[in-house]
């Protein structure tokens, strides 16, 4: 493999020898006009030159689209390394990917899986203990040419027999809801659109299903056709308008609702709140056809998640801890929750509770982050004691799924230089051993790999995690291309994952950096408050901070070190590089939210105001208007910057990434290209594994056309 990519190894690994690229010429932009739009705000006049750029369709937009568009293919297409690249890329998109961990309904085993040569994964079914040929459930591929719908999210009926499932396309996530019968092979002729991000939950007779779904346009008023969710329950084979609502009328139109059964499969749950805020819960009772909600644990402010396994309730909450903690406790006579008992898992100080799960209705396993690395633990719901399953080294354990009345576990677990490896363990056994189902297939060496674990000061004197990830012959001493990735928000965490893509970057002699900024939950509730609302400004600082220390250690320069993030990650780098011109060499800013103070008019953007504060509120205004990148650029020498986003994005609108390019190609004076890439045909992410892994060769022929190495 370096012998493929022999030129490139020079580049990186003589970088002190290799003076960056000179353009041939100076790029030329779109012509782009400025219009005297604005905004009255608080007493303020908000300037908005480039609002023309907001809506998507007008052949004005399509033509400055296209017109940069092809600004951006002109330079990273003639990059000379760009072949040897896509050459070492396509043979690993080419080994396909990996069995999910599997979901047990009906005595069968359904898992997704992505083969060879395949842009999109397959829901498979098989027997149980998969003695049988496994057949296809459902086959995204076969539904496009361009391979670009998919599978949003599924689930099978308990007998087995039925498979509920939302399909977008082009990655959009505007979904609708379909039924496939297994036992004939075909689709229910009932179907449901605006089910974008909804819940599916089977109800335990398998006879229908509870589901969410966004309102008919014209039942709420206007620019809360995202909002106002209710959740209905369907009977299978009637028609979907007849469905009755059982939650969520009459209520604030940005809370969400999120409907799941017990482990037990014997009560029906529904946990509610507003974006990023406590979380209520309620059991929802069909009785003679109508809804009963009975009220379980309501209006204390914690974030609060319920399970019953019998008569013995089981409760991950924050009312005592922002680190979270779990209790059991004894149901009442009349089905209520009684008094809390903590159950002593050894989370320490430091250690944040993420889940739980009920084990064949006996044992709990915890899943708690201690210092950002995962940890389970075992204990029993009959007898004292806690056990620890040894994990194979410090990582992260992504998901876990149990079976209905067995002691086994499935679980994910992977690690930056481990790739995605599906474990199993038996509870019930003394000392719980992992038995390895699978694993990723990779042509990464990984046993090369480098990762390590430090930590940095920020402005405040906040100690904040970082991960370096590098090979094993890199030297860490400035002379390396580096990114540096952050996301800080949301309560998004940054833990240690396999990416076959960091893989190569690492193995070509690059090294790639992640922060835990402050706005992610890695030290539970009040590391996310403390990088939100007002706070936001923390995570800028800690971000910034991150980028000196690499220079300031000399694992980086400033020439050679970029910055990257996407959605919140990319506002993330478009606030620090306005913030700090100096301080990166190229910036790649990711389907970015940029227009702070209109980022809330837009889809479902409402809701993270819980997040960022509502420009509409004088108070929140100050909060962001300081930061808002839009309009917060200065006329300054910035470094090489790229701005991507997608016409079909069902998040964060295509023209927050136009307005910053526009803003930044006036303001800009250093002559470095400042570049606009617009997929027409993808969303928040690629579409299919193609189009990402072209995305990443773009991006890549962009930073090492870009960074100065060894400056």
């Amino acid at each position: 493999m370096r012998q493929l990519l022999a030129p490139l190894m020079l580049l990186f690994l003589a970088a002190p020898l290799v003076a960056k690229e000179a353009p041939p010429k100076p790029l030329v932009y779109p012509e782009t006009r400025k219009t005297d739009d604005f905004d009255e705000m608080h007493g303020e006049k908000i300037l908005d030159p480039y609002r023309w750029l907001e809506p998507d369709q007008p052949e004005e937009v399509v033509a400055w689209d296209n017109a940069q568009n092809e600004v951006f293919r002109k330079h990273v297409d003639g990059y000379p390394e760009r072949a040897a690249i896509w050459k070492r890329l396509e043979a690993e998109m080419a080994m396909g990917g990996l069995k999910s961990l599997p979901t047990f309904e009906g005595g069968k085993r359904f898992y997704t899986y992505r083969a060879k040569g395949e842009n999109q994964a397959v829901l498979y079914v098989t027997s149980e203990d998969e003695s049988a040929e496994p057949k296809v459930v459902l086959n995204p591929n076969t539904w496009n040419e361009d391979q670009t719908a998919s599978v949003q999210a599924w689930k099978v009926s308990p007998n087995g027999r039925y498979v509920a499932y939302r399909r977008d396309d082009k990655g959009s996530e505007e979904t609708t809801l379909y039924i496939k019968d297994l036992e004939t092979g075909e689709t229910l002729p009932e179907f449901y659109d605006r089910t974008k991000h909804g819940s599916i939950v089977w109800a335990a007779d398998s006879s229908g299903f509870f589901y969410s779904r966004m309102p008919l346009p014209g039942s709420v008023p206007k620019g809360q056709e995202q909002h106002n969710r209710r959740i209905y329950w369907h009977k299978l084979g009637t028609l979907p308008v007849d469905d009755p609502i059982v939650y969520g009328q009459g209520r604030p139109a940005l809370e969400s609702g999120w409907p799941y059964m017990t482990s037990d499969k014997k009560h029906l749950l529904i946990a509610r709140g507003l974006p990023y805020r406590s979380v209520d819960t309620l059991e929802l009772k069909m009785v003679d056809g109508r809804p009963e909600l009975i009220p379980l644990n309501m209006g204390d402010g914690s974030r609060t998640w319920i399970d019953r396994v019998g008569d013995t309730y089981v409760i991950n909450s924050d009312r005592y801890s922002g680190n979270r903690e779990i209790f059991t406790a004894q149901a009442t006579a009349d089905g209520g929750i009684g008094r809390w008992t903590k159950v002593p898992f050894p989370a320490g100080k430091t250690g944040v509770v993420k889940d739980f799960y009920v084990v064949g209705e006996r044992y709990l396993l915890c899943h708690i982050r201690q210092n950002v690395m995962s940890r389970l633990y075992v204990a029993s719901l009959m007898d004292p004691g806690i056990r620890e399953i040894r994990l194979p080294e410090p990582g992260t354990v992504n998901d876990v799924k149990v079976k209905h009345g067995d002691s086994r576990i499935w679980f994910m677990f992977q690690s930056y230089s481990r790739p995605h490896t599906i474990y199993r363990c038996n509870l019930a056994d003394t000392e719980p051993e992992l038995v390895r189902e699978a694993q990723l297939p990779t042509n990464v060496k990984v046993d090369e790999l480098v990762s390590q674990q430090t930590t940095y000061t920020s402005k405040d004197g906040t100690k904040i995690p970082i991960f370096l990830l590098s090979h094993k012959d890199t030297k860490l001493d400035g002379s390396s291309p580096t990114v540096l990735y952050g996301y800080g928000g949301f309560r998004v965490g940054m833990y240690p994952r396999f990416s076959r893509s960091r893989g190569i970057w690492a193995e070509m002699g690059g090294v790639f950096a992640v922060a835990c900024l402050r706005g992610g939950d890695e030290f539970g509730e009040d590391w996310h408050q403390a990088g939100c609302l007002g706070n936001k400004q923390n995570v800028y600082d800690d971000f910034i901070a991150a980028a000196d220390w690499l220079v300031e250690k000399g694992y980086a320069s400033r020439g050679n070190l970029a910055i990257q993030g996407g959605s919140n990650g990319g506002l993330l780098v478009a606030v620090c590089i306005n913030q700090r011109p100096d301080l990166a060499g190229a910036v790649i800013c990711g389907v970015p939210l940029t227009d702070m103070l209109r980022y809330h008019r837009f889809q479902f953007a409402k809701s993270w105001t819980k997040e960022y504060g509502d420009p509409d509120v004088k108070e929140e205004f100050d909060w962001i208007r300081p930061y808002s990148p839009y309009h917060n650029a200065p006329r300054a020498t910035y470094p090489a910057l790229l701005v991507t986003a997608g016409l079909v994005d069902g998040r964060v609108n295509a023209f927050h990434a136009r307005k910053m390019a526009a803003v930044w190609q006036e303001k800009s004076t250093s002559g470095e290209p400042v570049l606009l890439r617009i997929d027409r045909k993808g969303g928040h992410g690629a579409a299919n594994v193609t189009r990402a892994y072209q995305e990443i060769l773009d991006e890549w022929c962009f930073l090492l056309r870009e960074l100065k190495h060894g400056e």
